[in-house]
């Protein structure tokens, strides 16, 4: 029995290997903000170069938890701006519940927060993926995107390096089958 899932926040956005464009190859984006305005999400399986520590000694603060949890590159806009998923019960001034038990934090006070004591389900992304209205929307029309339910697994349990591979195989699909034939505009 298939399960539909409509475009939408929280789900999931898994890139086909036809997408063509590389910020977004093999991707997987957990789709934050949808609606008349345009998209918004975080490439959840893309680490970038530096750890927590590295990262929070570039804003002055000292990591203390255990570990070299990377940093990962929430996607080609803003890469200077910091999102933080995590799933703990800090709530910043600008945290958002945006599934189960996760949360979304996206102030200076919250990043020194969940620094100084970090929880154990955490990511911390540069930058975002966005999309204008109804950009997106065309994009999983022209077959660009599968759509799939968001799980909380996904993002904090599964390493990075399978995710893609992982979100296919909870849909049915076994990646080996996809098609890598003309690219999707």
């Amino acid at each position: 029995m298939a399960i539909e899932v409509t475009l939408g926040a929280p789900t999931f956005l898994i890139a086909v290997p036809q997408l063509g464009d590389p910020n977004f190859n093999r991707g997987v984006v957990f789709i934050l903000e949808h609606g008349d305005e345009g998209s918004m999400g975080l490439i959840i399986n893309r680490p970038g170069t530096l750890d927590l520590a590295a990262f929070a000694s570039t804003q002055s603060m000292t990591f203390r938890g255990n570990g070299s949890s990377q940093v990962f590159q929430g996607g080609p806009v803003q890469t200077d701006r910091a999102f933080i998923l995590h799933a703990s019960q800090h709530r910043g001034p600008e945290t958002e519940d945006v599934m189960d038990s996760t949360r979304l934090s996206y102030s200076l006070e919250s990043l020194k927060a969940i620094v100084d004591a970090p929880p154990e389900k955490l990511r911390i992304f540069l930058g975002y993926a966005g999309w204008g209205p109804g950009q997106l929307a065309k994009e999983v029309t022209a077959g660009a995107w599968l759509i799939a339910p968001a799980t909380e697994e996904l993002i904090f349990e599964t390493p990075h390096d399978k995710i893609w591979d992982a979100a296919l195989r909870a849909m049915g699909i076994d990646p080996a089958l996809l098609m890598h034939s003309g690219a999707v505009h």
